[in-house]
């Protein structure tokens, strides 16, 4: 909860503590590559993988992980926000040119596409991670700020925003709440700049604070719907239908679902091409065993991004759930075709296949996804698997 991070002004310092404990030493990078090579598979032994290069900034291997990483999982929104960073990584003067609007023109596709990159990452994911340019990490232990007027004041933002490029977000949004106290107390709200209301919003988000993480998001929905603008501190451009897509996802998160059908809903009828959107419908109609909707929004997802392996499989785990077993093999087939490095397709074709009556065919998929699947990543359906494979007939 928002609090349990301590940032309390005294008439003579702030001090701040962090809730969470102190990382434990990262893996050695030969470790990372014996995980990846041990499990080919996982796409978190790849990301993990991708950021370790990128402490060594060998960018080249960097894209490489990710690039995998996303070809196993096409959800992974991480892997996207860190493929787009990658052309301000390999060239670090080009933020700077991208806020000046100078980007050089044989730059200038690297840039547009780190774009699309980063909107994907938001699409599948809007509570993605994603680092803060500019800032560093907050010391790990307690310390005492001393209160220097306008100089902590100052402070506390960059201590909120670099909380927030390494999600403490108890950190993050105390500092950056405080610094909101210290800045603007008296003033109206619209003094207060877009970056405030993003990071403090996605930071309360990240905590469950849903009611103080919409509240910062809809300030942000109604100034864009007013005029498109732009604020330096923003991560990359975001629009009114992002805002609005935003939004709804924190409704649906929060167990506000016909706010979120309805804002989910707004978004579809401003960009067609929102196949996320039908994919969280069909969550929340799944959720409340409303099959004929869910089936219908996942269809939909499917036909608005085809190449979107993830949905097909999504589709044929509603199909069997909702009692329809033959119509789920054949889409959970189609999923496997589609994206074959993906274990999940298999474990639950398998799964239909036995609830067929069809001993063969789970046997041959079950034991194919018990020789592909990551042993630390899907326990519960390996051991899900060898137990159907044992009632199998010979």
């Amino acid at each position: 909860m928002i609090g349990r991070c301590l940032v309390a002004l005294t008439a003579a310092a702030v001090t701040t503590a962090s809730a969470q404990q102190p990382p434990a030493k990262p893996p050695r990078l030969e470790e990372l590559e014996a995980r990846v090579r041990r499990d080919s598979l996982d796409p978190e032994a790849h990301f993990r993988l991708a950021a370790r290069y990128y402490t060594l900034k060998r960018f080249a291997d960097e894209e490489r992980e990710l690039r995998t990483t996303i070809a196993i999982d096409p959800r992974y929104a991480s892997a996207y926000l860190w493929l787009g960073d990658l052309p301000f990584d390999r060239r670090p003067k080009l933020w700077r040119e991208y806020r000046k609007d100078k980007i050089p023109a044989e730059f200038q596709p690297a840039v547009e596409e780190s774009f699309h990159l980063w909107q994907q990452a938001v699409l599948i994911d809007p509570m993605v991670d994603f680092r803060v340019e500019g800032t560093t990490a907050p010391p790990e232990d307690m310390m005492v700020i001393p209160d220097y007027g306008g100089i902590t004041t100052d402070y506390l933002l960059w201590l909120g925003l670099g909380a927030f490029g390494v999600a403490r977000y108890e950190l993050a949004w105390n500092g950056l709440d405080l610094w909101t106290q210290r800045t603007y107390a008296n003033k109206p709200q619209d003094s207060i700049p877009d970056f405030l209301f993003l990071y403090r919003g996605l930071a309360a988000g990240h905590l469950k604070a849903y009611n103080r993480a919409i509240a910062d998001i809809q300030v942000l929905y109604a100034r864009s719907l007013q005029a498109e603008r732009s604020d330096s501190l923003l991560p990359f451009p975001l629009k009114t239908n992002d805002y609005r897509y935003i939004l709804a996802v924190l409704n649906q998160t929060w167990g506000k679902s016909a706010d979120a059908i309805r804002l989910f809903e707004e978004s579809l009828a401003n960009d067609l091409g929102l196949y996320m959107a039908h994919v969280r419908m069909a969550q929340i109609y799944r959720a409340h065993q409303m099959w004929d909707q869910s089936i219908a929004e996942a269809r939909r997802a499917i036909e608005t991004n085809p190449n979107d392996a993830t949905s097909i499989r999504e589709l044929g785990v509603i199909l069997d759930e909702a009692g329809r077993a033959a119509e789920a093999a054949t889409t959970l087939q189609q999923a496997a075709s589609a994206n074959p490095r993906d274990p999940r397709t298999l474990y639950h074709l398998g799964v239909v296949q036995h609830k067929l009556a069809q001993p063969a065919e789970a046997r041959e998929t079950l034991g194919r996804f018990i020789a592909m699947a990551p042993a630390g990543r899907y326990e519960h359906e390996l051991a899900d698997a060898k137990q159907r494979l044992a009632t199998l007939p010979q």
